[in-house]
């Protein structure tokens, strides 16, 4: 006669933590791989308005006439009409998602607001 095998019963384990686990850990390196690119690609992530570069007067002048710049006038449009850098275009900040999409990407683009 044959042996019959008894059925083992086989606990499943939940695998929920361990998941959860990885999915931060796949977030935290993502998020430190993003900062690393940006920073070197010149495009990092700004966190006050200290991060901001400041450009000199001669040096937006150089910008504009050597490289192609192009000056926004980010204040708004009553102020821009009293007075405003030759040349500048007014895009006011309380409006710029606007005007965002109409920027080409591989234009050098140089803010000012006073």
């Amino acid at each position: 006669m044959a042996r019959r095998k008894l059925p083992i019963k086989v606990k499943k384990q939940n695998l929920t933590p361990i998941w959860i686990i990885l999915a931060v850990v796949a977030v935290v390196v993502g998020v430190f791989v993003n900062q690393g690119i940006r920073e070197l690609s010149g495009n990092p992530i700004l966190q006050s308005q200290d991060d901001v570069p400041r450009m000199s007067v001669a040096e937006v002048q150089q910008a504009m006439q050597n490289e192609g710049a192009i000056l926004l006038d980010v204040r708004t449009a009553e102020q821009y009409t009293a007075s405003h850098v030759q040349g500048a275009l007014s895009v006011p900040v309380a409006n710029i998602d606007s005007y965002l999409d109409g920027l080409d990407k591989s234009t050098w683009y140089i803010t000012y607001c006073t």
